[in-house]
């Protein structure tokens, strides 16, 4: 197995245990050993039918077999809009799987039936616009005098429509030191080591 590589990989930053197991169960499983599990993979992904366990032990063929599948294309889903298939193919081949069972994975989420859900879910919503207004209640029915700002916020979306908020002062504060938290959190993550490997 070549040295597992953190920047070519969408499995993550450590070769989950499942795929470890799946890699250890193919090196003697044979393709109409290994195939059905793939399809019970895709079954389960596309319309939720669970295949039933229950007669197996933990360490059952099947079971690894199942899990190391289903850990793969699940994550594949996660990274579909990011993922290209050259990519996919090199991750699967560092952590030392066979072109056989590679071309197998790679007809389910570039030709066969997973290739649906990848498009579905391929343009996720994006911000596209905002227009913001800050208006000030000067009196209402109860007060002469009330002098309450609240921000009015409209975002556009991409194949969302469009989202308006109300906000009062506090919940505007609020709303402004979550956003700030966020981009703090996120730039304190790129700095950690497993997100800028040497």
């Amino acid at each position: 197995m070549s040295k597992y590589s953190v920047e070519t990989s969408f499995l993550g930053h450590r070769i989950p245990k499942e795929v470890k197991l799946l890699v250890k169960a193919l090196k003697t499983a044979k393709k109409n050993v290994y195939s059905p599990q793939l399809d019970a993979v895709v079954n389960y992904l596309v319309r939720g039918d669970a295949p039933d366990f229950s007669k197996d032990l933990d360490c059952s063929p099947s079971r690894v077999l199942f899990g190391g599948f289903h850990c793969v294309l699940s994550r594949a889903l996660r990274h579909r809009a990011t993922l290209h298939q050259s990519h996919f193919v090199a991750s699967l081949k560092e952590v030392g799987l066979s072109d056989e069972v590679i071309g197998s994975l790679e007809d389910v989420v570039y030709r066969g039936e997973l290739k649906s859900l990848v498009r579905e879910e391929e343009d996720p919503t994006r911000f596209r616009d905002l227009d913001w207004r800050l208006d000030v209640v000067l009196s209402n029915q109860s007060l002469a005098k009330v002098m309450q700002p609240e921000v009015l916020l409209g975002m556009k979306l991409s194949g969302a429509g469009d989202v308006t908020l109300h906000l009062s002062q506090s919940e505007f504060h609020a709303l402004r030191q979550s956003v700030a938290k966020q981009l703090h959190d996120m730039c304190q993550l790129k700095e950690r080591k497993f997100m800028n490997p040497a």
